[in-house]
């Protein structure tokens, strides 16, 4: 997380540097090396129990509360759901409850993703930005 940014500042950055490679080819390579920094959940922890449920690949989720913070984690089989995963992991992990409780998602709206990607991807995408906020809700 970019410590002076709040959680719409650096989206609005993912979002203009997506909607700048505005050929899809592009966007995928970028979300591809994005997801090179995500760290891998490790296999004891790929439990159904950290699973979400609703994604058409597998996605796991691990979030626990750390000194006033909520802690993100997360892991796909899928690249591409990987490189989104790391966009939502570098805009909510680290920030506080009320923070992300607040968060209206926008880089999948306001970038051509969505017309690239299955609405059963879509979909859990959304619910793993809905876990997230549920978590830190039940923090505040």
């Amino acid at each position: 997380m970019d410590e002076g940014l709040t959680i719409a500042q650096l989206e609005s950055t993912y979002i203009d540097d997506l909607n700048m490679l505005n050929d899809w080819f592009l966007q995928y390579e970028y979300l591809l090396q994005i997801s090179a920094d995500l760290p891998r959940i490790p296999e004891e922890e790929r439990l159904e129990s950290n699973k979400v449920k609703g994604c058409q690949s597998g996605v796991w989720l691990l979030l626990h509360a750390e000194e006033g913070c909520v802690r993100v984690q997360a892991d796909s089989e899928a690249l591409i759901i990987r490189g989104m995963l790391a966009v939502i992991v570098s805009l909510l992990d680290g920030r506080r409850p009320e923070e992300i409780a607040e968060y209206k998602p926008r880089f999948i709206s306001e970038t051509n993703i969505k017309e690239q990607i299955s609405s059963d991807r879509f979909h859990g995408i959304h619910e793993v930005i809905r876990k997230v906020q549920e978590f830190a809700a039940q923090q505040l």
